[in-house]
């Protein structure tokens, strides 16, 4: 086996080779996205070493290329057996030929076509006259672009041909095509010129370990996946020395390691979030190289300032963090307590708002009086949210929350300041108001609900002043009228109360906290009422003990009673939020705005499977092209075969956005 670090056009400008993909190799799998991070590696390659003078040139490593030679016959290319780096090679191959093609000066053109994407043997046949082999599903559209024909159909629906035709748009957006686009060769003069590769032969013939199926099943196989966090920690220390990479190893990544135990991964995610103030793929193993991806670019410019000041800031929030998720305590009990409710309200997507507010409050920024308020608030928005049964939206807009971290430093008012924020979002994002939430009290399944137990608490809390521990088990939620009615309870009820039952049993004025892990089954209500009395709670006691009898009336005049504890001591809202409706409409100059959808996709009404992403206020793309809403819309009939006489559409009445109709946004 011999290694070397290569130039990547060095190794591929080899004179009379052919490199051969084998069979065992998947097909060109690359997408639209690797292709632009590729593309802007080489720009931000070229860019540096433009700037950079008589400096050093700035490089980019491109990964490992692994191969072996095979014997071929007199007068044939060398043959070189790619075991690593297929969709690398591809991918640069595709970028040269789409290069040549937009290039009008044909000593430039044969230049390209000798050195990269043809050998000069004096064979005519394709195979060995188009230096890279491709598996076979590939081999045809390869083929004929390399040579310059004209493709068929089927070639046009390959990743290959689809990648290459993204070259060429991409090539002609930046420099145009003819003659005056000569300064194209800049990407590859001082870019893709200063691409690395580790280059590994193997010698198979003269060393059996070094087995190049077994190399590549090694490469390949079904083993732990790096997460996310590893990709970033190599990353972060990949370039520097031994030395350096040992001290800021045990500097910093070992100690954010013991912070957040297996919760790497997520926090460094949410502090991407907090730092570009937007959402980001959830840091999932099927998500990890995207999230990668994203990191690099949020990043690039600290780690090559400073990556030092970029570990430390990590490890500072990552301290934030570890108070967020497990618990540990900031020195104030109130506001302890409020995070406690919201790891059990699991707000996992407002994560990267609390490390702002956290880290605002450890630099003095924010007092802890203010940070309770601000989280009081917040907490009453999701509450109210949750019993309305609302989480749409919040995964992508909470993330944006912290851009208003100023105006919360300046206010003197807080809370009133975070629910007027949270009361000027979207419709989905909404604070419901008054009359919403007592709608879905005044009917909804209570005891089924997943925060229901929080509920009751904070209801206990607003009459003793003290908060039953919701997460213990010897604190349990259960019904004065039970679920299932005994001999005794049904001689106790009229008819209509029998009736009434199941409607009525899991309703919130039926609902007592008792403690001791102890459920009061079908004792009668008189049997019960002794229980209510000598416990703890007096939530228990409202409206329960004074009562004679239990009927379908008891349970709902104790509910309306509830509702109207929860509205005005409970989950309070300001008066002017009330009755009003507590969200902001999408508009701009009596039209339809599109700028809050700036980067979202929305899809089409009739066929959800058909998506578009909105790109700027007046613009959609959709399959790589540029379109107006409308004419869209009569596009996508026309190819359903159902497109009206006249061809008019109203595009906004056609087109959702996280299921409600743009034109309902208005």
């Amino acid at each position: 086996m011999e290694s070397n670090t290569v130039y990547l056009l060095d190794l591929l400008s080899k004179k009379d080779v052919t490199f051969f993909i084998p069979p065992y190799q998947r097909n060109y799998e690359w997408t639209k996205e690797q292709c632009q991070v590729f593309l802007d590696d080489i720009r931000k390659t070229c860019s540096r070493n433009i700037t950079g003078g008589d400096k050093i040139s700035s490089e980019h490593f491109f990964g490992t290329i692994t191969y072996f030679q095979t014997k071929t016959a007199f007068g044939e290319p060398d043959k070189l057996i790619l075991v690593d780096g297929q969709q690398r090679i591809t991918t640069t191959m595709l970028f040269l030929a789409a290069l040549r093609d937009i290039i009008m000066e044909a000593a430039t053109r044969d230049y390209i076509d000798s050195h990269f994407l043809k050998n000069s043997s004096g064979m005519n046949e394709s195979r060995f006259t188009v230096k890279l082999k491709q598996v076979e599903t590939d081999w045809v559209p390869y083929r004929k672009i390399v040579l310059g024909e004209a493709p068929s159909w089927e070639d046009l629906q390959t990743a290959i041909y689809t990648n290459y035709l993204y070259f060429r748009r991409e090539l002609i957006n930046a420099y145009g095509k003819g003659k005056e686009n000569a300064k194209s060769l800049e990407w590859v003069q001082f870019g893709l010129r200063f691409f690395r590769v580790v280059s590994i032969e193997l010698a198979p013939e003269r060393n059996s370990w070094e087995n190049p199926q077994e190399i590549f099943e090694s490469m390949n196989s079904l083993g732990e996946p790096l997460s996310f966090a590893d990709l970033v920690r190599n990353y972060l220390l990949m370039g520097l020395d031994a030395e350096q990479q040992t001290d800021y190893y045990n500097r910093y990544w070992i100690r954010l390691e013991q912070l957040l135990p297996g919760e790497v991964s997520n926090f460094i995610r949410d502090y991407m979030q907090l730092h570009e103030c937007r959402s980001f793929p959830k840091a999932t193993e099927g998500r990890a190289k995207e999230l990668y991806r994203e990191f690099k670019r949020c990043f690039d410019i600290e780690i090559a300032c400073n990556r030092e000041q970029l570990l430390a800031a990590l490890l500072d929030y990552a301290q934030d963090y570890r108070v967020i998720l497990f618990g540990e305590t900031t020195g104030n009990k109130k506001v302890d307590a409020i995070l406690e409710d919201f790891r059990v309200l699991s707000v996992t997507t407002a994560y990267s708002f609390f490390l702002s507010l956290l880290h605002a409050y450890n630099k003095k920024e924010l007092s802890a009086d203010a940070i309770t308020d601000i989280l009081d608030a917040f907490r009453t928005y999701i509450i109210r949210r949750r019993i309305c049964g609302l989480v749409a939206g919040e995964n992508k807009e909470f993330p944006r929350l912290p851009t208003h971290l100023g105006t919360l430093k300046s206010v003197p008012d807080k809370k009133d300041c975070m629910f007027g924020i949270v009361a000027n979002q979207q419709y989905n994002l909404r604070l419901p108001n008054d009359c919403e939430l007592e709608n879905e009290l005044k009917s909804m399944n209570f005891y089924n609900f997943q925060y229901g137990k929080l509920c009751l608490a904070m209801i206990e809390e607003s009459l003793s002043g003290q908060r039953p521990d919701v997460r213990s088990n010897e604190v349990q939620v259960d019904f004065i009228m039970p679920r299932i009615l005994s001999s005794a309870w049904r001689q106790s009820l009229s008819s209509e109360d029998v009736a009434q039952h199941a409607q009525d049993f899991s309703l919130i004025g039926n609902l007592v906290l008792v403690a001791g892990n102890q459920s009061l089954g079908g004792r009668s209500f008189a049997g019960k009422k002794e229980v209510y009395e000598c416990g703890d709670f007096c939530f228990s006691k409202q409206g329960v003990i004074n009562q004679e009898r239990w009927t379908s009336e008891s349970i709902h005049n104790r509910t309306e009673a509830l509702i109207q504890h929860l509205k005005t001591h409970v989950l309070m809202i300001p008066g002017r939020m009330r009755l009003a409706g507590n969200y902001t409409q999408l508009v701009g100059d009596g039209r339809l705005s599109y700028e809050l959808l700036i980067g979202e996709k929305i899809a089409f009404s009739l066929d959800p499977t058909v998506v578009a992403r909105v790109i700027d206020p007046h613009n959609v793309e959709f399959e790589g092209r540029r379109w107006k809403l409308s004419p869209l819309t009569r596009e996508i009939m026309i190819r359903r075969g159902e497109c009206n006489p006249s061809g008019s559409y109203q595009g906004a009445r056609y087109w959702t956005y996280e299921g409600t109709l743009l034109a309902d946004l208005l």
